[in-house]
């Protein structure tokens, strides 16, 4: 039987490859789009922002790459929280995720239609929903077409942002960076928002069940894709609020743009806007891909339809759940302003992150020789990690929470009647 005959996907990603698409759903929205937004509220702090943002997300990021040597299966929110405290809370875990997941690509979709009004002049609506079903379409293609088209999108977005961090250098005396305009309480709130910059490296575990060695690769392709955004992210809001300060940053609706505009003409202008697009079409194709491939873990758990448990023969993708995405995407894309929608994902999945570390305090128990190190790794790291997540998702705001509470009775209803559905087909 060849590989993937049995209705399973096939095992062809390394190391390189997983972390390319951490980078590639991680380097896009946060920095191109959501920058001036944070500089409304940390001022030329926001480069603080981003490492806040990164701290709280590397303490996730271990846990996460701890507990998939336990389970390395895709829909890992699930699959964590599944195994501390049972079907039902990792179903809601799995769903949360699923849920901000495919927000995040409606969101950051808005910021690709942004970038190409800014150019030409398009409607937002048709953009979004465009670039949406195209890469849909690259993600039925195949896991291998999909890859290699992100590391091709990846190249222009991290040329970009080194664009904007070198011609920042000059300016940066200028820029005060020190003086945190606002109080530490506006760092932490744009913290809040700008955490949605590193949403992206738990995708990276939805590729578990494709990778040839995910207990040994997983790991280091989340740490690699954290700490290399991070580093970009710093250098590149330091040379942002240097060029334009942090004024005409917080009003610009295509920040890196106006950026590279004021320091390098009108062709600086125009090469970041098409940079821009790249760094968020590879965003929107991964997280398609990411939320494509949980919905399909899900149904094969028996916890959605198992109608969308299904691999096709030819590609070996799962092509009735990227169909499902791709609609709920689209029409996400009416929802209100990208801050908005920013925060309503935020939400989301800081509860769920919350979880997880939750229930790596507890699966971890034991895992680590030596007590001091076992208190550090197995409870200090997971429940800071807990404890930063809950309060970054406190910051998202009512409307955030309401999002939160809408997605959660959605998904109970959903559950429960799941659980009737197979009680009434035993009984037959």
């Amino acid at each position: 039987m060849n590989p993937g005959d049995d209705g399973t996907l096939v095992r062809r990603l390394g190391l390189a490859q997983a972390t390319i698409s951490g980078l590639g759903v991680i380097v896009g929205a946060g920095i191109y789009v959501l920058i001036g937004l944070a500089a409304q509220q940390a001022g030329n702090a926001v480069w603080l922002s981003f490492v806040v943002a990164a701290f709280g997300a590397t303490l996730t990021g271990l846990s996460y790459a701890r507990l998939i040597r336990l389970r390395p299966k895709n829909a890992p929110e699930m699959q964590f929280v599944t195994l501390a405290f049972g079907r039902t809370s990792g179903f809601l875990a799995g769903w949360f995720m699923l849920g901000a997941t495919i927000v995040s690509a409606a969101t950051v979709a808005l910021g690709f239609a942004g970038y190409l009004d800014h150019l030409l002049d398009i409607p937002a609506l048709p953009a979004a929903v465009g670039l949406i079903l195209v890469c849909s379409f690259i993600a039925f293609w195949g896991i291998g077409q999909s890859v290699f088209i992100t590391a091709l999108l990846i190249v222009p977005t991290l040329i970009g942002l080194l664009i904007i961090a070198g011609i920042g250098i000059p300016y940066l005396d200028d820029a005060a960076p020190l003086d945190v305009t606002f109080g530490f309480t506006g760092v932490v709130g744009a913290a809040s928002l700008v955490f949605f910059a590193y949403i992206g490296f738990q995708s990276i575990a939805n590729l578990s069940e494709e990778m040839r060695n995910p207990e040994r690769d997983l790991p280091k392709a989340i740490i690699l894709a954290l700490a290399l955004s991070t580093i970009l992210y710093v250098l590149v809001s330091l040379a942002a609020v240097s060029i334009l300060g942090w004024e005409e940053l917080g009003a610009a609706t295509a920040p890196l743009s106006i950026v590279a505009g004021e320091a390098l003409g009108e062709y600086g202008d125009l090469v970041i806007s098409l940079m821009s697009l790249t760094a968020t079409a590879s965003t929107v194709l991964v997280l398609l891909v990411a939320a494509s491939r949980a919905m399909w873990a899900m149904s094969c758990a028996g916890v959605l339809p198992m109608t969308f448990c299904i691999v096709g023969k030819r590609r070996r993708t799962p092509w009735p759940t990227i169909l499902l995405v791709a609609v709920l995407a689209s029409l996400l894309v009416t929802m209100s302003g990208i801050q908005d929608v920013a925060e309503y994902t935020n939400f989301a999945i800081l509860l769920t992150f919350a979880a997880v570390n939750l229930a790596a305090v507890k699966l971890l128990r034991g895992h680590s020789s030596g007590r001091l190190r076992a208190l550090f790794l197995n409870t200090l790291v997971p429940g800071l990690g807990m404890a930063i997540s809950i309060g970054l998702a406190a910051l998202a705001g009512w409307q955030a929470a309401l999002f939160g509470a809408i997605l959660l009775g959605a998904g109970v209803l959903l559950y429960l009647g799941m659980h009737l559905w197979r009680m009434v087909a035993k009984n037959r």
